[in-house]
């Protein structure tokens, strides 16, 4: 699975609202066979939001397994856009851009970490992401 942190020219972060529980999360999904993973971001985004977007960085990745028993894997990226116009598929019932820490009502904690990392380790240039802390939770 991949997911976008989208940031648009005003600071905020794109969060989009499932149709099918009415959880927030950030915009992505599972890739095709044998699709690299930003073709499918992209893809993803595209379908998902209307959106075209520059991806950056990835900035987080995470592991769990599910109540049935069933592994997952996610990559999140760091992504840019200067379009604020979203346009929703079926996927999703609401979208809103919101500052980061607004995020942090919204999103589980995985994605909640990955917008964390965007604003402290990408965006104020503190210290460099470093990609050999991209451990499983």
């Amino acid at each position: 699975m991949v997911r976008a942190v989208i940031e648009n020219t005003r600071g905020e972060v794109l969060t989009v609202q499932r149709s099918s529980d009415h959880d927030w999360e950030l915009p992505g999904g599972r890739l095709s066979r044998g699709e690299p993973p930003q073709e499918g971001l992209h893809r993803e985004i595209r379908e998902e939001t209307g959106l075209r977007v520059e991806i950056a960085e990835i900035v987080k990745a995470n592991s769990w397994i599910n109540t049935a028993g069933d592994g997952g894997f996610a990559v999140h990226y760091y992504c840019e856009t200067t379009d604020n116009g979203v346009t929703l598929s079926d996927e999703h019932v609401e979208s809103k851009w919101v500052l980061p820490e607004q995020a942090e009502q919204l999103l589980c904690n995985s994605q909640i970490d990955a917008v964390h990392k965007v604003m402290t380790e990408l965006k104020d240039g503190s210290k460099a992401l470093d990609h050999s802390s991209l451990t499983p939770d």
